[in-house]
């Protein structure tokens, strides 16, 4: 069985159980499916903790107090924002499981792979490098192509897409988004190129929904009434990161939003059809009326 495997075995059960001594992880590690008869040496288990702390965005640490050993994530790396540990954790898991999702790749349906991925790491050369990107950049609404040139400020993922915040080198329109996918012949800059504004990615896309962003709104407090079993799909997968259930009953729960109001918003909303109910404010609740008054009319 490969070093990873194990591995990934141990980081997931040190976050589901918490801290565990050694006696306690082989206890586990016998009703696993990766176990093959032989428990997790002291001297063996310590070779796996070294690869993990060398390999991992994650350390595990002795507590000689409790005699436990305990998961911790790289927040000197990774800060408090835990979606690029996630992510990055999850490309070890799709590794690990490379050779079994071929040999039964009859029994796996999967939706695909956020696109424009091929780009991502000339871009983040560039920002490493503080250089900027020319590219050819194919416009959806005027079906055109052109060549940019452009200063990379931040990179996101969002429905299934790489997206970049950048800078376009004639400074007219500030920071603008593009997506990776519409992007060709990428080449860095010779000069370096450096960003006009300084300003962090959680400030540019404080309160945005996805990747819109908009200098002339700020965040709204949104609330929303959630109906039935729907309550659950709500709370497991967040319709937005600043989501809070404020209140809750056997029927129905209100979760309140810190969000500028926007098209990707509205079309995320009435993705849940009539469980969700928009409450307040009271503009944005009649944004949905007129949204759905609009859809009655074509089936009329």
């Amino acid at each position: 069985m490969s070093k990873l495997k194990k591995c990934l075995y141990i980081i997931n059960l040190l976050e589901r159980k918490g801290p565990l001594s050694l006696n306690d992880i082989n206890d586990y590690y016998q009703y696993s499916s990766l176990y093959e008869g032989e428990d997790f040496l002291p001297r063996t288990f310590l070779r796996y903790k070294d690869f993990i702390d060398e390999t991992f965005p994650c350390t595990i640490e002795f507590n000689q107090r409790t005699r436990k050993y305990e998961l911790h994530r790289h927040k000197a790396l990774y800060g408090e924002d835990d979606s690029l540990y996630d992510y990055l954790l999850s490309a070890y898991h799709i590794e690990g499981m490379t050779e079994l999702a071929l040999k039964h790749r009859d029994k796996i349906v999967l939706s695909g792979a956020p696109t424009g991925v091929e780009n991502v790491q000339i871009i983040l050369e560039a920002i490493d490098k503080k250089k900027g990107i020319e590219c050819e950049y194919y416009s959806f609404n005027r079906k055109t192509v052109k060549h940019q040139l452009l200063i990379p400020y931040f990179l996101r993922t969002w429905e299934n897409r790489w997206y970049l915040a950048a800078e376009p080198d004639n400074r007219h329109h500030g920071i603008s988004i593009f997506a990776l996918e519409r992007m060709g012949d990428i080449t860095l800059t010779e000069e370096k190129m450096f960003p006009t504004h300084k300003i962090t990615a959680e400030e540019y896309f404080d309160g945005c929904f996805g990747v819109n962003h908009s200098d002339d709104q700020k965040p709204e407090r949104i609330r929303i009434k959630v109906y039935g079993a729907q309550v659950e799909y709500v709370r497991a997968l967040p319709i937005h990161e600043s989501q809070k259930e404020v209140e809750t009953t056997e029927e129905w729960s209100v979760f309140e939003y810190r969000v500028v109001p926007c098209f990707n918003l509205y079309q995320q909303l009435l993705w849940h059809r009539e469980k969700v109910e928009v409450i307040e404010p009271l503009y944005v609740r009649e944004e949905m009326k007129d949204i759905v008054e609009a859809l009655c009319s074509m089936y009329k």
